[in-house]
């Protein structure tokens, strides 16, 4: 039985597959996905009798009859004898590139899937075969540069292509079935690189069908396991680099695509990392509003299984302020359930390794419809000022201060309510940085207020005032500036006239007369308020602390309240031996003052120039 590699005759005995090098559909062949498809090849029904040679050479036409009617001893003989497989590599090998004009392509499709039913007769050679396959098909000339027979006959390659590598794979043996499929969709994701673009799509469909097949055909399911980790990540990449604009992949169904990934998490989303960082590589590309809402799904569902995961990923390949991370921070915060598994999981995050606040939630914040969105999370995000970490704490009061400045009054509320507790005891924190941000954030406050609310604040307002009265001797230029322009800003809320005068025209050293002058029934407050400046650690508030401590206690000294000047004077003398000679010196001198009985009364000068007196 003669079998030329060029397939020039027909052989005079066939089994199914009909081969045909012309043009003209060949024998329909069920579809490999028919569960009630047998794999094997049936043997041959031939009655050899009525050949005219049969009566010279009736053993070997017996022979050969026996031979290829009985494929369960010996196709696969045959087939490694002949070298079928061989043939058709080289048959497809010699097929020209640049046109289509015979339906070599297509039986030889046929071929193969057939030939994978025959044991160990494409064993060794899939590899090979499949590249010859996707390189005579994928490197055609586009669609529509063909002629109508040629589209024809591109088409149902195609659709036997798909066919064909679903029998490779139902026909592969269960040691082999992994090694099978990495190849198929290793070569496929080479093709997917191509600077053509028929190229890619023609790969893109191919992976399209496999993945589609691995999950809803009942046997081919079970092989979906022995795809690696790598390859089901690269496939997901490819749904996703479809989406982007310049592609000409279908969007229907690129979205479709994603879908299918969606359907099955478990598999495909597996290297969740590696797929955030082509989200973010390609977002900017991706702007139809399908192919958009389809990436935001994606990332939602991603959010919402393992929002740890997410928040790190996005949190290392995302510099602060940048635009596609903050596109993808809208996208997963567009929904409460994920939002609040990201803080949850950022809270103990930020318990175990001290981690700080997202940069990308803080510069999103920036964004009025972001700022909104995330409102939800504000009072969660209060806890967080109870962190030891003073980073932590610096991200939480940045991300408050873009934050209020876009939500609307009534809804920062609620929110800036929880805050007022946490804010008065940062203005003295040791860090710069949180002095200034909550003196920032508790002015945003006093603007914030409704009409409603001022007689509730004023009370809020009152406490605040002496911490920010001696924060105008703040060190640090920035927090002194702010102290003042909250003063300012509090000022007017409780229609202090001489107070705002004083803060604009920064007569400091009169300022904490005003302020016992205003609040002559709270004054005993504000002296047990100012009595720990006397242990800060910036010389220039000490100072201002004994000053200010010094007009407080006068009262008390005209009353002749003996033990609460001893108190007060107690709380003094550690100052007698402060490292900075000025604040000694105006501190034992205070003491002295208080010590002593009083005489007569003091003018209002005389307690002007205790608030001036300078070392």
């Amino acid at each position: 039985l003669a079998f030329d590699c060029k397939m020039a005759e027909r052989p005079p005995i066939r089994s199914r597959l009909a081969w045909q090098e012309e043009v003209g559909a060949p024998q329909e062949l069920r579809s490999p996905l028919d569960p009630k498809q047998e794999d094997v090849v049936q043997p041959l029904q031939i009655d050899a009798g009525w050949l005219p040679v049969y009566q010279f050479e009736r053993r070997r036409v017996d022979s050969i009859v026996s031979f290829v009617s009985s494929p369960e001893k010996g196709l696969d003989l045959f087939c490694q004898r002949y070298g079928l497989a061989e043939n058709i590599k080289v048959l497809l090998e010699e097929e020209p590139r640049n046109k289509l004009r015979t339906a070599v392509r297509w039986n030889a499709m046929l071929a193969i899937a057939e030939l994978s039913a025959v044991e160990r007769a494409l064993e060794g050679k899939e590899a090979s075969l499949l590249q010859a396959c996707f390189s005579s098909v994928f490197l055609l000339p586009p669609e529509e540069k063909m002629q109508d027979m040629a589209r024809y006959l591109f088409l149902k390659t195609m659709e036997a292509m798909d066919n064909m590598l679903q029998a490779l794979v139902l026909g592969s043996s269960a040691s082999r079935v992994s090694e099978l499929l990495q190849n198929i969709f290793q070569m496929l994701l080479t093709f997917t690189t191509s600077e053509r673009e028929c190229v890619q799509e023609r790969a893109v469909g191919r992976i399209e069908k496999m993945s589609s097949a691995l999950f809803r055909h009942p046997t081919l399911a079970s092989c979906a396991r022995y795809l690696r980790t790598s390859e089901r990540t690269d496939i997901v990449l490819v749904f996703i680099e479809a989406m982007r604009d310049t592609s000409i992949f279908d969007k229907k169904r690129a979205t479709d695509l994603l879908a299918m990934v969606m359907e099955f998490p478990d598999f495909w989303l597996a290297d969740l990392p590696k797929i955030m960082r082509c989200i973010h590589k390609n977002l900017d590309s991706i702007n139809t509003a399908p192919a958009r809402q389809s990436v935001a799904s994606l990332l939602l569902l991603m959010a919402d299984r393992r929002p740890g995961k997410v928040l790190t990923t996005l949190l290392s390949i995302a510099p602060p302020g940048d635009r596609t991370a903050l596109d993808m921070w809208d996208m997963m915060i567009s929904t409460p359930r994920p939002l609040k598994k990201i803080l949850k999981n950022l809270r103990k995050r930020l318990l175990v390794i001290d981690a700080m606040f997202p940069a990308g939630v803080i510069s999103g914040s920036e964004s009025p419809d972001m700022a909104r969105k995330i409102q939800s999370l504000l009072p969660q995000v209060v806890g967080l000022l109870d962190h030891s970490n003073t980073d932590v704490k610096r991200r939480v009061l940045t991300f408050f201060c873009s934050v209020m400045g876009h939500l609307k009054r009534e809804e920062a509320r609620p929110t800036v309510e929880q805050l007022e507790e946490k804010l008065l005891p940062l203005f003295d924190d040791e860090s710069s940085q949180l002095r200034e941000l909550s003196i920032c954030l508790f002015r945003e406050r006093v603007q914030s207020v409704m009409v409603h609310d001022k007689k509730r604040i004023k009370s809020y307002v009152h406490r605040a005032l002496l911490p920010l009265f001696f924060r105008l001797s703040d060190q640090s230029n920035n927090v002194a500036k702010a102290a003042r322009e909250a003063l300012l800003g509090a000022a007017e809320l409780l229609k202090w006239k001489q107070l705002r005068h004083l803060v604009r025209t920064q007569q400091t050293w009169r300022i904490g007369e005003s302020l016992l002058e205003q609040n002559r029934s709270r004054a005993q407050e504000l002296l047990s308020q100012s009595l720990p400046y006397l242990r800060d650690a910036q010389a220039s508030l000490r100072e201002a602390a004994v000053r200010f401590i010094g007009l407080a206690a006068r009262p008390l000294r005209d009353r002749r309240e003996e033990e609460k000047l001893a108190e007060i004077c107690s709380a003094l003398r550690p100052l007698e031996t402060d490292s900075k000679s000025f604040v000694r010196s105006l501190a034992a001198q205070t003491i002295v003052i208080l010590s002593s009985p009083r005489e007569q009364p003091r003018s209002r000068w005389a307690l002007q120039a205790l608030c001036c007196w300078r070392r």
